[in-house]
């Protein structure tokens, strides 16, 4: 029983046969995919945490925000002074939900980068550098 099927039987291996280097190729192989995984790993935590940290700057800003727009209509004596001052926090609310959305469109665009930078390392051969 050495596990081999006869030639015609439509049986294809799920790795292909060694060829010149034998095991020790098929072991770099596994070694250049563990590689990738792992620093993938690691660049997709890094930027999970950066992600993290920029999603509570912004949240922090909007609370800042919100709290001096509230002062501000809490304080205002005449109607016209409040419709005034909630229309500039209706402004301000929209610039800075502008502002996070270009932050976050960068951001990404770094991820990507960061990615496919590492991807056609790890492709060329190359040891993965986190």
């Amino acid at each position: 029983m050495s596990g081999e099927q006869p030639r015609g039987s439509g049986f294809r291996p799920l790795v292909p046969p060694a060829r010149d280097g034998g095991p020790e190729d098929l072991l770099a192989m596994q070694r250049r995919g563990i590689e990738m995984v792992a620093a993938a790993n690691r660049l997709a935590m890094t930027w999970m945490q950066a992600a993290a940290n920029q999603h509570a700057q912004v949240t922090r800003r909007m609370l800042d925000e919100m709290t001096r727009n509230a002062r501000h209509l809490a304080s205002a004596s005449a109607p016209p002074e409040a419709a005034e001052a909630m229309m500039a926090m209706l402004d301000r609310a929209q610039w800075l939900g502008l502002q996070t959305a270009q932050e976050i469109g960068a951001l990404m665009q770094r991820m990507q980068g960061d990615t496919a930078r590492l991807m056609s390392q790890v492709m060329r051969g190359g040891k993965a550098e986190a």
